[in-house]
C-alpha cells in the first residue's frame, strides 16, 4: 500500500489531495426493520478486515512522516445497507465483503426467524462504520 500512495504522490499535481474512503472492521448489528419498528437479529463479525485496516492506517502513516501527504480531515460516518431478502443480503457480502464479514450462524437464524414474522415493508440492514480522509500532496 505505501507502493501505491508513492506512486500517487508521484504523479499528482502540486497541492493534489488522495482521498481514503473506506469500511472500518467494526462489528455491527444486523438489524430487521419494519413499518413501525425494528429488532436485531445480533452482531456482525467484521475482524477479518482488521489486518486489511492495520495495513491501510499504517500505509497512510508512513507517507505522512515521510511527508509525502499532509492530513487535511478525518471523519467518520455510517454507512448503510439495506437488503430485501437474506438471499440478496447472503449474495451481496459473497460477492463484495467476502474476506471481511462473518455473519455467525445464530445471527443469521434469527434474522430468518424476524424476516419470516411477515410485518410490513420488512428489510435487512447494518450500518458500517465509514472513515474518509483527505491527503494533500506536500
Amino acid at each position: 500500500m505505501v507502493h501505491a500512495l508513492k506512486e500517487a504522490h508521484r504523479i499528482l499535481e502540486p497541492h493534489g489531495i488522495i482521498v481514503d474512503v473506506r469500511p472500518l472492521s467494526i462489528d455491527v448489528p444486523l438489524e430487521v426493520i419494519y413499518k413501525g419498528g425494528n429488532e436485531s437479529a445480533g452482531m456482525i463479525d467484521m475482524s477479518p478486515g482488521r489486518p486489511i485496516d492495520l495495513a491501510a492506517d499504517q500505509a497512510v502513516d508512513t507517507v505522512i512522516i515521510d511527508q509525502l501527504f499532509t492530513e487535511s480531515m478525518i471523519e467518520y460516518f455510517y454507512f448503510t445497507y439495506y437488503w430485501t431478502t437474506m438471499e440478496g443480503m447472503e449474495e451481496d457480502i459473497e460477492e463484495n465483503w467476502k474476506d471481511e464479514i462473518i455473519i455467525p450462524v445464530e445471527v443469521g437464524q434469527r434474522a430468518h426467524m424476524l424476516i419470516n414474522q411477515q410485518r410490513l415493508e420488512t428489510q435487512i440492514r447494518f450500518a458500517a462504520r465509514m472513515k474518509l480522509g483527505i491527503y494533500v500532496k506536500l
